[in-house]
C-alpha cells in the first residue's frame, strides 16, 4: 500500500532585527584569528564543548535596527532578511578580500519557541535548528495530554504585530501550512478539551464508579 503524499513548504529562516548570530572566522594564523574575531572567544576551545550557551549568546552579534551586525575589520554587515546560508556566503566574500583560505561560520543563537497549555512539559525551548516544525515542538514538550485539543494555536510576532493561526493536527493539510514550520519566538498553545474546561477531568469518577459497583453488589446480595 502506498501512502498519501502531502506537499509542504520548508522555508529558510530569514534573520530579523533582534536576532543574535554566532560568527567565527577560522584562519590558520593565530594573529589573523584574533583580529577577525572577538577577544572573548578562545580559539582552543572551538568545537571542544567548552563554550556554553550563555557565553555564545553574550558574545554573539546582535542584529541592530538597521539590520546590520558590527564585526571586527569587516565593520557593518547587512544581514536582515537573509537566510543563514546567504549570510555565510556574504561574510565569506568580505573575508576573502583580506585573507586566503579563511572560513566563515554563521549560526543562529536565539531560536526558541514557547509551548503552553495541555502539554506534559510546558515551557520555553531553545532549539539548535532553524527549521523546526510544530510537531517537533510538541514532541519536546512531551506531547499533548489526554485533555488537549488536537487544534493547536500559534502566536507569531511580526513587525506589523502579532499573527494568530490554528492548525488541526488531525488534518493532513496542516503540514502544508505556512505555520507548520515555526519561527523564533513563536508561541504554541494547546487548548483544553471541552471536558477539561467544564471541569470533568477533576471529577472523582473512580470513587463514583466504586460506589455504584458496591451498591449493585449489595442489592444482589439482599435479593
Amino acid at each position: 500500500m502506498v501512502g498519501d503524499t502531502v506537499p509542504y513548504n520548508r522555508p529558510d529562516y530569514k534573520v530579523k532585527h533582534g536576532d543574535i548570530l554566532y560568527v567565527r572566522i577560522l584562519t590558520m594564523e593565530e594573529e589573523n584569528y584574533q583580529i577577525f574575531n572577538s577577544d572573548d572567544f578562545d580559539r582552543s576551545s572551538y568545537g571542544s564543548g567548552q563554550r556554553n550557551n550563555i557565553s555564545v549568546y553574550i558574545n554573539g552579534y546582535s542584529v541592530n535596527q538597521e539590520g546590520n551586525i558590527k564585526m571586527p575589520v569587516l565593520g557593518d554587515v547587512y544581514v536582515e532578511g537573509k537566510s543563514i546560508s546567504e549570510i555565510t556566503e556574504h561574510i565569506q566574500e568580505k573575508v576573502d578580500r583580506y585573507l586566503i583560505d579563511a572560513t566563515a561560520i554563521v549560526k543562529l543563537v536565539n531560536f526558541n519557541v514557547t509551548v503552553l497549555g495541555e502539554v506534559r512539559r510546558p515551557g520555553n525551548y531553545y532549539i539548535y535548528d532553524n527549521q523546526v516544525t510544530i510537531v517537533d515542538a510538541l514532541g519536546m514538550a512531551g506531547d499533548m495530554t489526554d485533555f488537549g485539543e488536537r487544534k493547536v494555536n500559534i502566536v507569531r510576532h511580526t513587525p506589523q504585530g502579532a499573527e494568530f493561526a490554528s492548525l488541526d493536527m488531525t488534518d493532513r493539510r496542516s503540514y502544508s501550512s505556512e505555520y507548520f514550520y515555526l519561527q523564533s519566538n513563536d508561541i504554541v498553545y494547546v487548548e483544553p478539551t471541552k471536558a477539561k474546561r467544564l471541569g470533568f477531568s477533576d471529577f472523582p469518577f473512580a470513587v463514583l464508579f466504586s460506589a455504584i459497583t458496591t451498591t449493585i453488589l449489595l442489592l444482589n446480595y439482599v435479593n
